[in-house]
């Protein structure tokens, strides 16, 4: 599987033990992937039953929780493969599936959210509040481009679309650059699309073919094993760099959201 096909989908490969059981370390990660609606989910009903400032704290709470979670499972779901080369495991590449449909359908709730909730900032109807500004319009696009990926990322999608799958889910990277695109309209080199840089910024390198096969070579080999450590540490390093502000936020705006008081 491509790098690329290798960043969204999952794959009818998935490593599973021989009576055909997920390894159960993928669980744990599992359990992260309703955090986002369950943060979300007091300030969505309480907004249907009409409550008081209910869809004021609908609007200032979705972005910072829907727009880090569906980031964070992004981020994730690239990390998949750089792992894999680095070290070679497999037991996590089903998450790569997980992490992915699970970045569209956080996308999907935001933009949703996005497009009934803001109208007093963004009046003229539904077209304008997603696509009446610059950075508005590079997000839908690149929720809407997830679409296809998230329909086919499932092995009768594979196996039906054969050699077109690879190049299809090659949309990744579009989405990826999007991504970006969107948060550095919203916030320049700043914040959250800083610190989206600096995530970006090792598993962007690790996906270059000559880095790539470099690594997976002296691996393989059992060869420049502190060379190897090395790149890994500093790549590791410059990851969590904007990784870990990136959960914080999205922490303390989930908590924020779940308990009706969001942050500033």
């Amino acid at each position: 599987m491509s790098t690329v096909a290798a960043g969204y989908a999952g794959t009818s490969t998935a490593r599973r033990d021989a009576r055909g059981r997920v390894h159960p370390a993928v669980w744990p990660f599992r359990l992260l992937l309703p955090l986002p609606f369950l943060a979300m989910a007091p300030e969505i009903v309480a907004a249907m039953q009409g409550r008081p400032d209910a869809m004021e704290h609908l609007t200032a709470s979705g972005a910072d929780v829907l727009g880090n979670g569906a980031f964070l499972f992004f981020v994730l779901m690239l990390a998949v493969t750089p792992l894999v080369t680095m070290t070679g495991w497999r037991w996590h590449v089903p998450l790569r599936r997980d992490f992915g449909i699970a970045m569209f359908s956080v996308a999907l709730l935001d933009l949703v959210l996005s497009a009934v909730t803001t109208s007093s900032r963004f009046p003229g109807g539904f077209i304008t509040r997603v696509t009446g500004h610059s950075f508005l319009a590079v997000g839908t696009l690149a929720t809407l481009l997830c679409v296809p990926l998230a329909l086919t990322a499932n092995n009768a999608a594979q196996r039906a679309l054969g050699k077109y799958w690879k190049p299809l889910h090659r949309i990744t990277y579009v989405v990826w650059v999007a991504i970006l695109l969107h948060l550095l309209l919203l916030f320049g080199f700043h914040d959250a699309a800083l610190h989206a840089l600096e995530v970006s910024a090792p598993l962007f390198a690790l996906r270059l073919p000559p880095a790539r096969r470099w690594i997976s070579t002296a691996r393989r080999n059992g060869r420049q094993r502190p060379q190897r450590i090395a790149v890994g540490a500093a790549a590791a390093i410059v990851f969590l760099i904007g990784f870990v502000p990136i959960v914080h936020d999205f922490a303390v705006s989930g908590h924020g959201a779940f308990i009706q008081q969001p942050a500033d």
